[in-house]
Order: C-alpha cells, then sequence, then structure tokens
C-alpha cells in the first residue's frame, strides 16, 4: 500500500470538509457571486447550504467509503460543477470573491474552480488516485489530515476563539 493514494484523498476530503462547513457558516458570499454569474437574483441560502452538505458528505465518503457508487456520483457532480462555474465565470468576466470556503476572499470564479473541479473528477475516475484498501494506520494517516488540514486553514479564527477564551478567564478570576 502507497501512501500517495491515502494523502491523496484526504487532502480531498479535508478541503471539501473546510469548504463545506465554510459554506454552512457564511453562505452568503457564494451566493452573491453565483448571482453575479447568473446575471439574476442570488440563490437561496438554503441551496447554498444543500452544496455544502453535499461537500461534507463527499469529505466522508472519501475517508471511510471511496467505493461507494454514491461517493463517485457525487464527485463527478461536484467536480462538473466546479468547472461549469469556473468557465462561466471566466467567460463573464466575474469580478465578485466566489465565497468557495465560506468567507470572502480575493479570487473570483475562474481557472482555479476549473482546476478544483477537473482533480475532483480525476479522484473519482481514476483508481489509483484513492486508497481502497482499509489499513488501520492508512486510515488514521487519512483522519488526521482530514483533521488537521482544516484546523490549520481556519487558524486565525480560532486564534480569535483562543484569545476571548483566555481574556474571559482572566477577568472570571
Amino acid at each position: 500500500m502507497e501512501a500517495l493514494p491515502v494523502i491523496l484523498s484526504a487532502l480531498l476530503a479535508a478541503t471539501l470538509l473546510t469548504s463545506g462547513v465554510g459554506k454552512m457558516v457564511s453562505p452568503r458570499g457564494l451566493a452573491a457571486a453565483l448571482g453575479e454569474l447568473a446575471g439574476s437574483r442570488r440563490p437561496p441560502v438554503i441551496l447554498i447550504r444543500a452544496v455544502a452538505s453535499v461537500e461534507i458528505a463527499l469529505a466522508a465518503l472519501a475517508t471511510f467509503n471511496q467505493e461507494h457508487v454514491l461517493t463517485f456520483v457525487l464527485a463527478v457532480a461536484l467536480g462538473a460543477s466546479f468547472v461549469l462555474v469556473g468557465v462561466a465565470g471566466r467567460l463573464r468576466a466575474s469580478s465578485l470573491p466566489c465565497g468557495c470556503f465560506g468567507r470572502t476572499g480575493s479570487r473570483s470564479f475562474g481557472g482555479w474552480n476549473v482546476l478544483a473541479g477537473a482533480a475532483v473528477m480525476a479522484w473519482a475516475m481514476v483508481p489509483a488516485l484513492r486508497e481502497t484498501g482499509h489499513d488501520q494506520a492508512a486510515l488514521l494517516l487519512a483522519l488526521n489530515i482530514t483533521v488537521v488540514v482544516p484546523v490549520w486553514a481556519n487558524r486565525r479564527y480560532l486564534s480569535v476563539f483562543v484569545r476571548g477564551t483566555m481574556a474571559r478567564e482572566r477577568t472570571e478570576s
């Protein structure tokens, strides 16, 4: 068993988990960007949160049940939608930050979305990119990566939480 497929699957799961949770917490950035892209009203927040739920479900499946047909279907559907949004953003020269990870950033829809979508679809369609064995050490590595990457990506928010907790503890003593 090689470590590369385990790491790729875990990174995919971590990225999808970070993206899904970000959209659950802060869906309005993506809604605004999609509204600009479509040239119409913003999609409802419930739709953004539904997409976030699919990302979180795929993150779990990518970690625990890669060979299930639902894993393949969700990965191809999400990957294709990322590619479609990226191409449309590039063609329409979208200007609003995409809100892909829930918070606003500087990148609008475009090439990065196409690359991300292609990577998700490649992971789904090329068995060598996935780890199908259920070795306990590989699963532990995947779970660690799946937890550490989102924590690292959101470290500035966690530091605000920790500082606030420490300040609160000082005032209570």
